[in-house]
């Protein structure tokens, strides 16, 4: 292993999406699925922190997650509104960049490595992630307009669903490297 912290926080944070997965299936479930759900932010903040200990690029994800808890904090006592809205806006865009400083940070160390392949797929989910967040904050905003709100809920839909394939990618592109580093 030539990048071992950056791997093993790869790791971690793939074992956080996944307890956020599980979190979310089991919300029914008291006091487990809400733990889960708690417990996944918690283990992508430290598996970022940990990569960042091979790479200092990691650390600008680390903020940017570090930001996401707060503003979702910060979310929950203004709930819907106006406020509320940018608030969501915001926590999507701090999400993207997460995505983004993690992909880009890693498909470079997998360049570094030779593994183009690899590294490209992390190019793949970025274009896929900010496409689908900008259609995502659009569609939010025509929303708000009647007649236009019905095509921009079929739109959102379908980004929607591109959306889990992009988030399937970056699962599998965050085991996948954390394997190969």
């Amino acid at each position: 292993m030539r990048y071992p912290n950056a791997s093993g926080g790869l790791r971690l944070m793939f074992i956080g999406q996944m307890l956020m997965i599980v979190g979310v299936l089991l919300v029914w479930v008291p006091f487990v699925g809400a733990l889960l759900v708690i417990a996944s932010p918690v283990a992508e903040i430290v598996g970022v922190y940990k990569a960042g200990n091979d790479d200092e690029n990691y650390r600008g994800a680390l903020v940017f997650a570090a930001l996401i808890l707060v503003v979702n904090l910060i979310s929950g006592f203004f709930g819907a509104g106006l406020l509320g809205f940018l608030l969501g806006v915001a926590s999507e865009i701090l999400s993207l960049l997460v995505v983004f400083t993690v992909c880009n940070t890693t498909s470079n160390l997998l360049h570094s490595i030779g593994q183009e392949a690899l590294s490209q797929r992390g190019g793949t989910v970025i274009k896929i992630y900010a496409a689908c967040t900008a259609v995502s904050i659009v569609c939010q905003v025509l929303g708000i307009i009647p007649i236009i709100n019905i095509a921009a809920a079929v739109v959102n839909a379908v980004a929607g669903l591109v959306a889990v394939a992009g988030y399937i990618m970056y699962l599998l592109f965050l085991y996948s490297s954390s394997k190969v580093l």
